[in-house]
C-alpha cells in the first residue's frame, strides 16, 4: 500500500512537470542578446529588453522624441509604468514597461487597431537608444500604415458637395410628389 502510495505521487510529480505552465522565465547567459523576443499580434507590439526598467524608460522618451511622438501622461502601478502619449500623425498610443527579472517588457499600441511598422520602429529606435541595436539614422517622417476603422465606412470618390447636392434634390423632388 505503501509503495502504491509513493508510484501516485511519482506519476503526479512527473505528470504536473510535463503538463504544468511555465512561470520562471529561462535563464540568459552572458552571451546572450541585449535584444530579444519581438512579437506584434492584435494590434500590440511586444518586445522585451535584457536591461533595468529605469534604462528602458529613459530610452522609450527618446525614441518617443525620435519619431516625433509626444508624452501626454506617465502612471505606475505598483512597478509597472504606463506612457500614454500621440504620434506624429496625433493618434493616441499607449506603452507599458514590465520588468522581469533581468529584462524589461515593453508594449505598444498604437491607436484602436494598432501600427505594426511604426510600433516596429518605435521598439527598433528604444533598442537603438540602449545600444542593443546598431545606430541607425532618424527617420524624417516615421513609418507608418495605420489600419482603417472597419466601423466607419470608406469615404468614396464623390466630392462631398456632389453628394451633398443629390440629397437636397431627392428631398425636393419627394416634396413635390406629395402635393
Amino acid at each position: 500500500m505503501h509503495e502504491r502510495r509513493i508510484a501516485i505521487w511519482a506519476v503526479a510529480l512527473c505528470g504536473s512537470i510535463s503538463l504544468g505552465c511555465s512561470t520562471v522565465a529561462p535563464m540568459l547567459d552572458s552571451g546572450a542578446l541585449e535584444v530579444n523576443g519581438y512579437s506584434y499580434t492584435g494590434g500590440k507590439a511586444t518586445q522585451f529588453f535584457n536591461f533595468p526598467k529605469a534604462s528602458v524608460e529613459k530610452a522609450v522618451r527618446e525614441a518617443m522624441d525620435d519619431l516625433h511622438m509626444r508624452v501626454e501622461r506617465e502612471t505606475h502601478d505598483g512597478v509597472v509604468a504606463f506612457v500614454e502619449g500621440r504620434t506624429a500623425d496625433d493618434r493616441r498610443m499607449q506603452i507599458s514597461l514590465r520588468p522581469q527579472q533581468e529584462t524589461t517588457r515593453v508594449t505598444v499600441k498604437i491607436f484602436w487597431f494598432g501600427d505594426e511598422p511604426l510600433s516596429r520602429a518605435f521598439t527598433d529606435r528604444v533598442g537603438i537608444r540602449l545600444g542593443a541595436l546598431p545606430p541607425q539614422a532618424i527617420p524624417e517622417t516615421p513609418p507608418s500604415s495605420p489600419e482603417p476603422n472597419p466601423l466607419i465606412p470608406a469615404r468614396s470618390k464623390v466630392m462631398d458637395s456632389e453628394v451633398l447636392n443629390k440629397q437636397a434634390e431627392m428631398l425636393f423632388h419627394d416634396d413635390q410628389s406629395i402635393q
